[in-house]
């Protein structure tokens, strides 16, 4: 039965999806989600962030009153404060040390310019703000591990342990300047966490993801008569647009040439391609265009994207094969000649309907992990002193 009385009741409103895979198993392949199901931990946030660099900002303007706090006290409690339990989840603490680890950067900063009462009040707001991703991860954890037996939950802690020391260890010493995890250890006490605490975050967000990812009861894959109808529906997205493939000869006036001299060498160029020369030969030889290097070649351009539209307009009236007269435009002379020519048309359903099996697939399983975890809390005690709204009582 869920309690409900001074406990704030939580539900999964604040999962999000940035990913879903198939064919996962547990305990397998857990290193490989580089996005991970469950909303991210926050980004180590800079000291030019927001509300919170207004309170700090408000509070350098009364430099005399702002106090450090182990000024104020000559006590430190960031250790007993990070040790505090801000939730539990079946019985399972979240503790602020947890919440708050990805911030010790900020907060080291913060912690410098702020009074005691205000150093506080930040913490208290990033636990508030962040708090629900955590107890939903660790809704997970425990969902989990409940699922196994002692000694597969040793083989996990050894999988997690391996993971941790050779993926994450190694990107953060690289990141602060670190070579053994002693140094390792005291550059994150400095940021008000530890390694262990790095290390626990690593495992429930992974734990959490592997737990989601192997539960989630999938839809049957969209059937050819979804797709063919979708495809029916939505006929102007895949509409395509007239495009021309090209070759370019290009002599512009005035920094080189003037507009006579232009002129004569676009007629040489004329004349040597009326000789059989290749026209990449001519182009390298004369051309000063943008493709002039590669032989004057133009990959595929769409109607509408040229610039010179009368130059446009030859292009896509100018038979394919066929050298056109020389034309004169925006500052240069021109010979064109198009290699090939797609009048607008529409891709057709062979072509794309892998493209639409997978948006319909990534349509149906969009809600799934919320879903999944709504369930869970159905049968969860979820308590903490923070105030939520209750999400079914609507925000």
């Amino acid at each position: 039965m869920q309690r409900v009385s001074n406990w704030t009741r939580w539900t999964a409103c604040g999962l999000t999806v940035l990913g879903l895979c198939s064919g996962c198993k547990a305990l397998q392949g857990m290193a490989k989600y580089d996005n991970p199901v469950l909303k991210p931990p926050p980004r180590r946030i800079t000291m030019d962030d927001s509300e919170v660099e207004q309170r700090i900002a408000m509070a350098a303007e009364e430099d005399s009153k702002i106090l450090q706090t182990a000024s104020e006290s000559g006590i430190d409690d960031t250790e007993v404060f990070n040790a505090s339990v801000v939730a539990r989840v079946n019985g399972a603490p979240v503790f602020a040390g947890e919440v708050l680890q990805h911030y010790g950067e900020y907060l080291k900063k913060a912690r410098e310019k702020l009074d005691a009462n205000q150093y506080r009040q930040l913490r208290e707001a990033l636990i508030q703000r962040d708090l629900r991703s955590h107890i939903e991860r660790r809704l997970l954890v425990e969902k989990m591990k409940s699922d196994l037996k002692p000694e597969q939950i040793k083989q996990l802690e050894a999988h997690i342990d391996k993971m941790f020391e050779t993926t994450l260890m190694v990107k953060l010493k690289n990141e602060l300047g670190v070579n053994t995890r002693t140094e390792l250890e005291l550059a994150l006490n400095e940021r008000d966490t530890t390694l262990e605490a790095v290390r626990d975050s690593f495992a429930t967000e992974r734990i959490a993801q592997e737990y989601l990812y192997g539960n989630l009861d999938r839809p049957d894959p969209p059937t050819r008569p979804e797709l063919v109808a979708y495809y029916q529906e939505h006929l102007d997205d895949y509409k395509v647009p007239a495009r021309v493939k090209w070759e370019q000869i290009q002599i512009s006036t005035g920094r080189r040439y003037s507009k006579s001299e232009a002129e004569q060498k676009i007629r040489e160029a004329q004349q040597e391609l009326a000789k059989g020369v290749p026209f990449a030969d001519v182009a390298r030889k004369y051309s000063d265009g943008a493709t002039a290097s590669s032989g004057g070649e133009w990959d595929w351009i769409r109607a509408g994207s040229l610039a010179d539209s009368d130059l446009e307009q030859l292009l896509f009236e100018l038979p394919p094969g066929r050298l056109s007269d020389i034309y004169f435009g925006r500052g240069a002379y021109h010979l064109v000649r198009v290699v090939d020519r797609q009048s607008e048309g529409r891709r057709e359903f062979p072509e794309v309907q892998n493209e639409i099996r997978q948006l319909l697939t990534e349509q149906r399983e969009k809600d799934l992990p919320k879903k999944f975890v709504d369930q869970l809390y159905q049968s969860a005690i979820i308590e903490s002193d923070y105030d939520y709204i209750d999400p079914d009582q609507g925000a």
